[in-house]
């Protein structure tokens, strides 16, 4: 608990013991006058007084407790006898009896507000508790209701389109692991009995050689990662063969907390980490995969690494071990994740810039990881990876994930999450309806019984994209092919690569007596050949590169002469395909050194950063002791990172990025100057030399 927790609680406490003194004082003069009570009793019940105030919130605590808030609460504690003195000179007001005093209690409770109620409840349930235990259950409390507040005002400042966006992007954790749908299919029996045989798998893995034998080469089974936390990760569960290992300096942070509700972060390298990404590109110039296999030997959560070398064992057909090094990478990406991710994922709110090559590592990961549940057809975890990722950049989407993941919800039985999708008003004004989306939204509303819904949208997708229901029911043998569609042919490459990679994926979603009626009975209620637009709506704002990195992942070499050979050129490396033209370096990884020289992006990339980085700092109110020769305790600084929702090592990490960032921009011609460093204001002004 914090500094500041603490004394609210010391504060609390001291409250609450005041009250139990004033309690018990009341109650000895209360015995006192009991004999006199009993002698008057009857003729007190007649009196009344006009001037007796009204009893407070704490009247079961006694009548006098009202007397004792006039004055200061030391001076309660501290002279108790002469108060009592000072109220024995005065007129007393009669009381009332006791018969009186129930009838009065019991009508008081009839006119409580529900508010009364509500504390005078709490208040019997926390009788049994000691203090401390009340001070921290009444903190709790405050706590929640402040959280919630602000819950309810950040909730109101998102618009309606954002809000129908997370809920469209909420990713649940349960369904990332594989292994709960595999119970849901096959019964808890079955994953046991895979679970007893993975030990005797790697023992013959073992005896044979191979990959698997050199990757697991000093980690002998048996050894448990039970301190590492295996089920307790968001991503994937590790298991007890794993190398017993940290992740080697790879971590995360919180980059922005944007206007807009969501959060975004970035996977950050240590220095060791970024020696060991050094020697992993040493490996690869020397294109030898025996010295690949062993720095992953020495190195077994590196995630470069484990993707190069998972290649290597999928090229020599060990698609057992290429999944498990993929799964043991995205374990480590687990590990590492800042400890506000997996609440905003949850709600779809976590976003990744694509930019970052440390980002991009998960992007490659996780779509290969999703080729290999597609090949268990564990379609269910797979469409949940597939929403993963496209919650990491839904406005970008790198990966085009769009064309893919209608089948991912069909085949996982979640049609109502793709029509959710398709609906999205945000999605639809990024990057449009593309063709299979259109197509699969109409069997989407099939399998929902809502055939009218499903004839509409499948008759929209026909008149925008003839060419595809052409293809389908070419696929199919549909014979004779209804004459509104008959003969409609993509026109261009662009066209045939979108049909492509549509219909040999769908046919057999299509291939079923209700899906093939609803195509042939929607393509003959046109009574007139549909010619459709030269150019679609979705093609007007393709991405080209985004287009070509989806083709290449998804390692179909047909396709791959429908890409514009401009493309194809730049395409270089398996494990970072296409990088994008603004790409955003945190470090250099050609050279040694960790100084200036090592910053790497273009002038205006350095200075967008070096902006990002002091509105951070705009964030942290570090109050009139921050200056240049400041005395800033480290309590006070502690405090100051609290306040602003960072830690200290972020803090330490963001304060040295702006330095390497400033003399970087001095290498440059630009000249960095600190207005803080004149008047105590930290935030920074450029001016070029150029």
């Amino acid at each position: 608990m914090s500094s500041r927790a603490l004394r609210r609680a010391q504060k609390e406490l001291e409250e609450r013991q005041r009250l139990e003194k004033a309690a018990q004082r009341i109650e000895h003069d209360k015995e006192e006058a009991s004999e006199e009570e009993e002698e008057e009793e009857e003729e007190e019940a007649t009196i009344a007084h006009p001037t007796t105030p009204k009893p407070s919130l704490f009247a079961l605590l006694g009548d006098a407790d009202g007397d004792d808030e006039d004055e200061p609460p030391d001076a309660a504690d501290e002279a108790p006898d002469e108060a009592r003195k000072a109220d024995a000179d005065l007129p007393q007001a009669p009381k009332l009896s006791k018969k009186s005093k129930k009838k009065k209690k019991k009508g008081k409770g009839k006119g409580k507000t529900p508010e009364l109620e509500k504390t005078a409840a709490r208040s019997n349930d926390l009788s049994g508790l000691d203090e401390i235990d009340q001070a921290l259950l009444a903190l709790n409390l405050s706590a929640n209701a402040k959280s919630g507040d602000r819950s309810a005002q950040l909730t109101s400042i998102i618009s309606g389109e954002m809000q129908q966006l997370y809920s469209v992007l909420a990713v649940d954790t349960q369904h990332l692991h594989a292994a709960n749908e595999m119970r849901k299919l096959f019964g808890r029996a079955a994953v046991q009995s895979g679970d007893d045989d993975e030990p005797r798998a790697r023992q013959r893995h073992g005896q044979q050689g191979g990959i698997a034998a050199a990757v697991a080469g000093r980690n002998a089974p048996g050894r448990n990662l039970a301190s590492l936390g295996l089920r307790r990760n968001i991503f994937i569960q590790g298991k007890e063969e794993w190398p017993r290992a940290t992740s080697g300096g790879l971590g995360m942070e919180v980059v922005e907390r944007r206007s807009d509700g969501s959060v975004e972060y970035r996977f950050i390298h240590n220095m060791t980490y970024q020696s060991v990404q050094r020697q992993f590109e040493t490996c690869v110039a020397s294109m030898d995969p025996e010295r690949m296999i062993h720095l992953l030997h020495f190195n077994p959560y590196h995630i470069s690494t484990l993707l190069q070398v998972s290649e290597i064992a999928k090229q020599q057909r060990d698609n057992a071990t290429a999944g498990e090094l993929l799964e043991r990478a995205l374990f480590s990406f687990g590990r590492a994740v800042h400890s506000t991710f997996a609440s905003n994922l949850s709600q779809g709110k976590a976003r990744l810039d694509f930019r970052r090559p440390e980002n991009r590592e998960f992007w490659l990961a996780v779509w290969r990881y999703i080729a290999t549940l597609e090949i268990r057809a564990t379609w269910r975890t797979a469409f949940e990876w597939a929403k993963l990722l496209l919650s990491m950049a839904p406005e970008d989407d790198p990966y085009c994930i769009r064309l893919l993941i209608d089948q991912l919800a069909l085949r996982g039985r979640e049609p109502q999450a793709l029509v959710d999708i398709a609906a999205s008003d945000h999605l639809q004004r990024a990057w449009k309806i593309p063709p299979n989306l259109a197509y699969s939204v109409a069997l989407a509303h099939a399998r929902l019984k809502k055939p009218e819904e499903a004839r509409k949208s499948l008759r929209l997708a026909i008149k925008e994209y003839p060419w595809i229901a052409a293809r389908i029911c070419k696929e199919l043998e549909i014979s004779p092919i209804p004459k509104s569609i008959w003969g409609k042919e993509p026109l261009g490459d662009h066209q045939e690569l979108l049909c492509q990679l549509y219909v040999p994926r769908a046919k057999d979603l299509w291939n079923t007596t209700e899906a093939t009626s609803l195509l042939v009975e929607v393509c003959y209620s046109f009574e007139e050949p549909i010619d459709g637009p030269e150019t679609p709506y979705w093609l007007a704002d393709i991405n080209e590169v985004d287009l070509a990195r989806h083709v290449i992942l998804s390692d179909d070499r047909s396709l791959l002469s429908l890409l514009d050979p401009r493309i194809k050129a730049k395409y270089t490396s398996t494990s970072d395909p296409l990088p994008p033209d603004d790409n955003i370096n945190s470090y250099s990884i050609s050279a040694g050194g960790h100084g200036a020289q090592n910053v790497g992006g273009n002038q205006a990339q350095l200075l967008a950063e070096l902006e990002r980085l002091r509105q951070y700092f705009s964030t942290i109110d570090l109050g009139e002791q921050m200056n240049i020769e400041g005395d800033l305790t480290e309590d006070e600084l502690l405090r100051a990172l609290e306040r602003a929702g960072t830690s200290y090592e972020e803090f330490r990490r963001n304060a040295e990025r702006v330095q390497l960032l400033r003399l970087r921009l001095q290498d440059l011609g630009v000249q960095v100057i600190f207005q803080g460093e004149d008047d105590g204001d930290r935030e920074p002004a450029t001016d070029s030399d150029g």
